[in-house]
């Protein structure tokens, strides 16, 4: 049987596992924390929706105890945990020749950092819309809808993409093959480089950042920045575009009332994923001597934060 694990069981992993399990697919969480994991043993995940709470059954193994090959890993920790966890499965026996290592996390570069662990023709990167939270230990808040787009990270097409495409449509997962799915990762990578660390700064929700009459002019400068920066690299971004994206998760009804999840890790104590975002820009920046001035305060300013933590 096709045997699917993921990688980081957080709020994204648990809804993208769940999903996975309710279409009875053979699928294993892999997590550190020890509490969320033992929660999810003994009483299964907890999911509350927007009418209904109840619980699914699903195995949960801490990653020091995992053993299993898989054919498909689907990597959901943070970015700045994505190389240790694959490391890890590997060195355990977990990854076999064929298996197909298919990265969900938000951020730039992770087919660079993971292509130094496994064959990049074994590595399929997608962006999900999808949104989900984590309660507390084996506690899901899920709700509206969302899509996935996927594809190979060197743009090959082949068997196992079509798997994993029916995989995430069975699961109700909505997903499609791209043919330039580096498009989309940047366009949420530049929303996430926009109200992540703004929100995060200035400590408001994307509302009353979004309310100010100067927002926008502070958002185009960051974008001007990235969109050249992925012209350097030959993906093709649209200024006003992505700009209408920002605006869109302004109001009240979208996703204003919420602070990005920079702004929670930070408040909760955690470190963020800023690297991945504007830090890979400052990076990417640099290497195709492309100034990215803002990025790279923006970079500095929530480094300037986490030396608090």
């Amino acid at each position: 049987m096709y045997k699917i694990a993921i990688a980081g069981a957080g709020a994204m992993g648990g809804r993208i596992g769940v999903s996975i399990k309710d279409a009875g697919y053979d699928v294993t969480l892999i997590d550190n924390w020890e509490e969320h994991v033992k929660r999810i043993n003994t009483k299964g995940m907890e999911i509350k929706t927007e009418n209904d709470t109840f619980f699914v059954n699903l195995p949960a193994v801490l990653t020091k105890d995992i053993s299993t090959k898989f054919d498909l890993i689907i990597i959901l920790t943070k970015a700045m945990a994505s190389e240790e966890m694959l490391q890890s499965l590997h060195e355990a026996g977990c990854i076999h020749n064929d298996t197909a290592i298919l990265s969900m996390m938000n951020g730039l570069g992770h087919e660079e950092r993971l292509s130094q662990i496994v064959p990049l023709s074994q590595i399929y990167l997608a962006v999900t819309m999808w949104t989900a939270g984590l309660r507390g230990p084996g506690q899901l808040l899920l709700e509206g809808e969302g899509s996935i787009y996927l594809q190979r990270a060197d743009g090959a097409m082949d068997a196992h993409t079509n798997t994993i495409l029916q995989i995430l449509n069975d699961s109700g997962l909505n997903a499609q093959i791209s043919t330039n799915v580096f498009e989309a990762i940047w366009s949420k990578a530049t929303l996430n480089s926009v109200l992540n660390p703004l929100c995060t700064i200035l400590n408001k929700t994307i509302y009353e950042f979004g309310n100010d009459a100067y927002s926008n002019e502070i958002v185009m400068a960051i974008i001007e920045e990235i969109v050249a920066v992925a012209k350097a690299k030959g993906i093709h971004l649209d200024n006003n575009a992505l700009l209408k994206k920002v605006e869109l998760s302004y109001p009240k009804d979208a996703q204003g009332l919420h602070y990005p999840s920079m702004h929670q890790d930070y408040t909760n104590g955690r470190l963020t994923e800023i690297d991945y975002l504007n830090g890979q820009i400052s990076t990417y920046g640099k290497e195709f001597d492309v100034p990215t001035p803002i990025n790279t305060m923006l970079t500095h300013l929530i480094h300037q934060l986490e030396s608090k933590l």
